[in-house]
Parts: structure tokens; sequence; C-alpha cells
């Protein structure tokens, strides 16, 4: 290749981390003047550090053993022993290419509601009345019952339907505010651990997850985003709840105020509770949300110590089989199983778990490895997610110089991806999302000023955008607060800190990167300040997902609402389906409680694209082909896992479920599962037979 092609290659797609390209050429990569993408080839999530009670540290102040410590992630990650009833692993959301693909009894009401007289009402139409004792007397876009148990169908996508697909404001043929989550858990509440197999729980009658009167598993109310690649996110969950800063406890970072890991530090056996900071750790703080969840895992109740006094000497995956082949569990797949007590002992420094007297936490005796649970549980997954790199697809090839990687369709899509379609201004960076590492190398970045939508200029979150999917008042996301009032968004706390009060998360604001910025003045004055109480546009907005493998990650969107990436640029190409002008609409939401009463939060680039239909195609083929890690879709390793019995729905249908056998641990009346019996890959993946993994609407 000569190097004036060379040229014309990094022109159009250089990365803004130039050094990742520059091999594919000996001369000088200009920085670009517009959004461009790069590879993830070569790029790893950073490793945690931060502080312990004021003392600096860093991964190996905890870390023993890194292999032990990811065979120990990957090992908890797959269990079905961590969910309350023995039967639901972090795993059963995020078994396929790292997300849920399960098609019974994934649906949730759209409990994230404002308003509470709608938040239980199944297919509840985008028009209905908004009134007290309404009915769930809607169907699906199939005509279908919709609700609990009900198995969705290809005719029930989109979610949202207009009588003209390229007008927004167009009337509407179907529409409904339920959300495609996950299924996790029966409603109960946590009575004791230390079971041989379950939790002691209290089971309860279900208002809203129940047919006939009797128990289904409940929903999530958003659906669940892939954890492949999801280490380099400054922020997880859709609506960034999962710190970035790991206090070793909970998902909330410096926010919560009883957070703290027990160590040791002399011979007297007694360990001490301290604070502790992890900071580029929000994969750690992740993890450890689900498990106590009473949607998700968990009895309601039950804390991370007490899932440690049920698991610690419990076999690992010990109802589950293992490739001998197996990636990182080949060693651990013989007849004798480790216990997780071993396994720990193996990964983690021993101040973390060598006290000989108990502790106490919330007022009741554990041991230190029961109650240092949440934080082994916590970066052990980190470590082993860190090693879910997608970083192996057509694209990465094409950037380092293999022209041949992508077809001409596939180019024309780039393009388009680069250029008229947008995309790459909220996906952009190696992972293909602006939440993540972009913002890790500058966190000075983390918030944004930019003119809106509705030609008002407004601060926000970068990598969190309102897109108009769906009403903001049906889900706040990042406008939300967390237990202790504190906003999710960096924004809103940013606002605090002009008016003098302290905010929890570590927050270094310079103006001078704003879009649009406060003065016009050359050079920018990086002492100025926004007005107290400025307008933001944080109500409704969610993080960027990736688009890596995203061919294979549907359901699309926080709802869940498209089945196929057509139905999402349909989406796109006629600028989102909020209703109204774009000076008011339904993205806005009043918010007195945080002086905020925006008439649309919608993100400037959400306008009409006016797409052609061969242009809709050429992008489309980009993300399905050019996008997708082959080791992903065929689940080789890293991608490879044990086997995997996965509760999709239960026996019978939305009309009639066939009850579980009565049992003393079943106290109320619960629909028996049915199963997906996922089988063991090893390192070698699914054989050429088996074919690669499909996506969402195949499923269907």
């Amino acid at each position: 290749m000569n190097s004036s092609v060379v040229m014309r290659l990094i022109c159009l797609v250089t990365c803004v981390l130039a050094s990742i390209v520059a091999i594919a050429a000996d001369v000088p990569i200009p920085v670009p003047e517009v959004p461009s993408l790069q590879t993830l080839h070569g790029l790893v999530p950073p490793d945690p550090s931060g502080f312990e009670a004021g003392r600096k540290v860093d991964l190996s102040d905890y870390v023993l053993n890194r292999s032990a410590a990811i065979l120990l992630g990957k090992a908890l990650f797959w269990d079905m022993e961590v969910g309350s009833d023995g039967a639901t692993a972090c795993a059963s959301c995020h078994y396929h290419a790292g997300v849920d693909h399960r098609i019974t009894n994934q649906l949730n009401p759209g409990q994230a509601h404002t308003n509470a007289n709608v938040a239980s009402i199944f297919n509840k139409p985008f028009v209905a009345a908004d009134i007290p004792g309404d009915v769930a007397s809607y169907t699906t876009l199939s005509g279908g019952k919709g609700g609990p148990n009900y198995t969705l169908k290809k005719t029930d996508f989109p979610t949202h339907v207009l009588s003209n697909p390229l007008e927004r404001n167009s009337p509407i043929i179907y529409s409904t505010d339920d959300v495609v989550g996950s299924q996790g858990v029966f409603d109960a509440n946590f009575v004791k651990p230390n079971q041989a197999r379950f939790d002691k729980c209290t089971q309860q009658p279900d208002g809203i997850f129940q047919v006939g009167g009797i128990n289904v598993r409940r929903s999530t109310g958003r659906n669940a985003p892939s954890v492949i690649n999801a280490a380099f996110n400054v922020r997880n969950f859709w609506d960034g709840r999962a710190n970035n800063v790991f206090n070793g406890f909970s998902p909330f970072g410096n926010r919560d105020p009883d957070a703290g890991i027990y160590v040791t530090s002399d011979r007297s056996g007694v360990a001490q509770k301290v604070r502790l900071a992890l900071n580029d750790a929000s994969a750690a703080s992740q993890a450890v949300g689900p498990p106590g969840s009473a949607v998700e895992m968990s009895c309601g109740g039950r804390t991370f110590a007490d899932i440690g006094r049920r698991m610690l000497d419990t076999l690992m995956l010990k109802q589950q089989r293992i490739s001998s082949t197996d990636s990182v569990l080949a060693p651990v797949s013989g007849a004798r199983r480790p216990t997780y007590r071993e396994l720990i002992k193996n990964a983690f420094q021993p101040r973390l778990w060598n006290a000989t007297q108990n502790v106490s936490v919330g007022g009741a005796p554990y041991t230190q490895m029961e109650a240092n649970f949440p934080l082994f549980f916590g970066l052990a997954i980190q470590l082993y997610e860190a090693t879910l790199v997608s970083d192996q697809a057509p694209l990465d090839a094409y950037l380092q110089g293999d022209q041949s990687a992508l077809n001409a369709q596939q180019v024309e899509g780039m393009n388009l991806f680069l250029g008229k379609g947008k995309c790459v201004n909220c996906h952009g960076g190696a992972e293909l999302t602006n939440a993540a590492s972009r913002l890790l190398m500058h966190p000075r970045e983390r918030i944004e000023r930019m003119v809106m939508a509705d030609n008002l200029t407004t601060l926000y979150d970068n990598g969190f955008y309102n897109t108009g999917v769906r009403p903001t008042a049906e889900d706040l996301a990042l406008g939300g607060a967390d237990a202790w009032g504190n906003p999710w968004s960096f924004t809103r706390q940013y606002n605090k800190v002009l008016q003098g009060g302290n905010i929890p998360d570590p927050l270094d604001v310079d103006v001078c990167t704003f879009e649009a910025p406060l003065s016009a003045a050359q050079p920018c004055d990086a002492t100025l300040k926004p007005n107290v109480g400025f307008r933001d546009a944080v109500d409704g907005a969610f993080k960027t997902p990736t688009l890596r493998n995203i061919a294979l990650t549907g359901p699309y969107f926080h709802n869940g609402s498209r089945a196929t990436l057509r139905q999402v640029m349909e989406f796109y190409n006629r600028g989102g389906d909020r209703r109204g002008e774009d000076s008011n609409n339904t993205s806005g939401f009043e918010h007195p409680a945080v002086n905020q009463h925006n008439s649309s939060n919608l993100d400037p680039d959400m306008t009409a694209l006016n797409l052609t239909p061969d242009e809709i195609d050429a992008l489309v083929k980009f993300m399905e082909v050019g996008l997708t890690d082959p080791r992903v879709a065929w689940e080789r390793a890293p991608f490879d896992h044990p086997s995997l019995a996965i509760p999709q729905g239960h026996v019978g249908d939305e009309n009639a479920v066939t009850q579980r056998p009565a049992s003393p641990k079943v106290t109320t009346r619960q629909a028996a599962d049915a199963l997906i019996n996922l089988k063991p890959y090893g390192a070698e993946g699914r054989r050429p037979e088996e074919g690669p993994l499909l996506p969402f609407y195949n499923d269907l």
C-alpha cells in the first residue's frame, strides 16, 4: 500500500488516539476536525486504583493473584447459586453476546413511570387517558394479551407505529409504554441464610406479575445492556447509577454512608471497617447491584453478607457443567470443584479475610470473609469482564489497514455512520459509545454545554442523551436521584457546587471544553462559571450503549422497543418518536424539585436524517457485519462459558400457567419454570454445524 492510499484512509477514519492507527503508516496523523472511528484492538480497561482510609492504593493491595481472581469472577458471574432461588445467575440476563434474548415473560408495565396511576398497567397506549382506575384492557401490536408470561412475536415490534414512518407527528397506529426487560425472581422476603441450596424466604402474592393468581417471575423495568466491553464505561446501568468509584459494598460509590470494607492490620485477629474509593471501577459497582435486587436475583432484604454466608462453602458451579477446554475454568472442570472460600483465598490478599473474630454488619455478626463478599464479588467480576473485549470485528481490521475487511456497501455505511447518519456523534471512540473510556482519559469533559434541538443552550452529561424514544415522564433515567437525595447526573451535581454545596462524585469541570462556550472571547477564560440554576437536559437521558456486536444484542433501546436494526434506523431517520414541535415535545419534563421546567430535552442531533432506503441498507449492513466480533458470535474464548439453565417464562401461556408443586420452600402459588438449557462451550466455541449466535429477531 503506498503512502497516499494510507493517508486517504487515515483522513477518513483516523482515531482520536492516533498511536493505535499509526502502525498503519509512517507519516504524521493530522488531528481530526470531525468525529472519527478508532480500533479497539490493543486497548484494555484500566485497573482500579484510589484510596483506602485516606491511603493511596492500587489493585495489588486487594488482588493477590489476577488469574485466580478472573477465574473467581467468571465462576460467580455464571453460577446459578448466587440467586436466592438457586436458579438465577448474573449470566441469566447476559448469556447471549452479553445480553438477554429471552422472549417469554419479559414484559414490564413501565414501572419507572413518574405517575403511579399508570406504572402497573400493561399495554398502556401512548395517548390513553391518564386516570386512576384505568384497567389493563389493551393488547400488544399483534393483538395478543401481553403482560405476564406472554411470548413476544415478530409482529409485536416496533412498539410504536406511525401511519407515516417518516413523520414522527403522523397519526399513531399503535403504541405502548411496556418495556421488554429481563425476568428475575418471584416476589418474596428474605428470612435467613445458610440453607443447603436455597435461601429461606417468605413468599407473598404478587399483584402485578401473576397469571390467574399464580405468581410468575418479575421482570425489570429496563432492557439489559451488554456486559461485553462494559468495563470501559465511566458509569454503568442505563441511568449511570453504577458509580465509577467502587466502595467495596454497593453500587453507589461515595454516596453510600454505610459503605466500607473490613481489613486486618496486625496479628490481633480483629478487622476494622474502613472507607474504600477505587476509581475506574464502574463494572465492579454494577456487579454488586443485581444479586441484592428483589426483582433480579434476590429475596427482598437479603444482604451481600448473607449471600457470602451461603456461598462461601458452596462448591463453585456445582449444578453446572464446565468444558475441559474452557479458557478460564478448565483447571477446575474436573470432578472436584473448589469452594468459593478456597477461590477467594487464592485470589485476594489475606488481610481481607484472615480475621479470627466476627465483625458487625447491620448490627448482626458475620465473619470478615462474609462481610467482604461484595468486595470480592465486585472486583473479581470486573477483572473477568475486563477480559470480555471484542476487538476483532471487521471494522478493527479495516482501521488497521485491511481494506478487504469491509465490502463497498459496508464502507458506504461506515461513511454514512460518520456523516449523514450522525451516528458517531454519540457512538464515538473505540467502544462506539461516548460514555466510555474517552471520559476516563478526559474527566474534565464529563459535562457538555450545547445548543439543543429547541435552539436553547443547556448543560448535560456527556454520553447520556435524550433521543425521544419515549416521553420523559415514563422514565427520568439520569434525571433521577439516589436514596440519599443526590442526583445521578454530574450536571446537577455541578449546579450544586456552584451554589456552594458538597457533592459525592469527584467532578472537575473545564468550561473551555464546552462546545457552546460561555463567552465568545479568545482565548477562553477558564475562570468563568455558568449561572446558578442553569438549564440542564438530563431528564430522560440514557447512557449511550456500545454498538459493537449490535447485530446480536437486540432488542434495542432502554425499553427493548425495536427488534431489528432496520427498525432502529427508521426511528432515527424520522428524528425519533417524540411528539410535538422541537421546542415543545414529549422529551420535555416539568421537574420543579430541581428547578427544571423544560419543554424539550431532545438531543440536537435528533432531526430527520433523510436517508434513502439504500442508505439505510448500507448503514444496517455496516453495523451487522462490520461491528460483529466473530469470537462473540461463535462463543469462542474469551466469550466461552459453562452450562446454564435459564428460566424463560413458565409452563403455560399468558392466560394460564402450571403451578409449581407445593414444598416447604414455596408457601404461595408459583408457576413452574420453563427452561432454556445452555450448553457449555470451551475456548474453541460452537461447532460449525451449530452455527453462530443469531439476532434477537430470529428468536421470535
